[in-house]
């Protein structure tokens, strides 16, 4: 019979390995699922993550950002891990977050773009679909 943790579990999937020490066995292993207090704090960082979503998808509809920093952030990269991953200078994605340069973007850095992030070239253009 599950306990009271057991069935507020919030990640089903996310399971710990715990120590313990027996002085007659010695260090013993047990997978088990995560405290409920560390699911919490599980939950609260992807509420962060979410929100930083949404306020990046606003700044996109106002025409501020480009679909690129949603992309980064849904997947949570900075610059230094996308120039690394698609081979980019650091300082030209930055320009390429502006929707004015993103615009301009040649099909070949584009398919960097789609590729990284696993997406089609139909995703990263329409921003409508963010």
């Amino acid at each position: 019979m599950p306990n009271k943790e057991q069935e507020e579990l919030i990640y089903k999937n996310n399971r710990e390995l715990h120590y313990s020490f027996d002085p007659q066995k010695g260090y013993t292993r047990k997978v088990d699922y995560q405290y409920h207090g560390n699911q919490i704090i599980i939950q609260q960082g992807w509420d962060v993550v979410e929100s930083r979503l949404k306020d990046v998808s606003e700044k996109i509809r106002e025409g501020k950002l480009s679909p690129v920093a949603f992309y980064m952030e849904k997947n949570q990269m900075e610059l230094s891990m996308l120039s690394d991953y698609t081979g980019i200078m650091r300082w030209r994605i930055k320009r390429h977050l502006r929707p004015g340069v993103f615009s301009r973007l040649k099909p070949g850095t584009l398919s960097k773009y789609t590729s990284v992030f696993d997406i089609s070239m139909n995703e990263l253009l329409n921003p409508q679909l963010i």
